[in-house]
């Protein structure tokens, strides 16, 4: 409006051009023409690159979750799942240090619910084969009939 007799642009700047809102409102695109334009994204959480995580600090989450998952599964089933439980919390641990990963302690958890699996897997096999567990689970199964 820098033209009282010519054409006005009802875009134009207004004000002291301190607000970002047009006369029309809010603009989705970039300048409107008379120094308004859209307010930068809050910081953060924005910037990844296309397909990449949109937080930052979660590229190795699936670390931690994995040896949280693993570990649970040595424990209850005496398997061998806890030996990649406890490789795989560390590496969690360690990509928490680094920041490329937020959830260290589930990476924490998956260690020591490894290091219970792989206790409780050794254990069992001392009862089956150094304490003859075999013999006793054959023998309660074997028993006479009655006939």
């Amino acid at each position: 409006m820098s033209n009282p007799t010519g054409p006005q642009d009802p875009y134009g700047q207004q004000g002291d051009g301190s607000s970002w809102q047009g006369q029309g409102g809010a603009h989705a695109g970039g300048d409107m023409g008379g120094g308004y334009s859209a307010p930068p994204p809050p910081p953060g959480y924005y910037g990844g690159s296309a397909g990449g995580p949109m937080y930052p600090g979660t590229e190795k989450n699936n670390l931690g979750v994995w040896a949280l998952v693993l570990g649970i599964v040595g424990v209850v089933c005496c398997s061998f799942t806890a030996i990649p439980a406890i490789i795989l919390g560390n590496k969690s641990k360690e990509a928490a240090a680094q920041g490329l990963a937020n959830n260290g302690s589930f990476g924490q958890a998956g260690v020591i619910l490894g290091w219970v699996g792989v206790a409780l897997l050794l254990l069992g096999l001392v009862w089956v084969f150094a304490l003859g567990g075999l013999a006793v689970i054959s023998e309660s199964t074997s028993g006479t009939t009655g006939y």
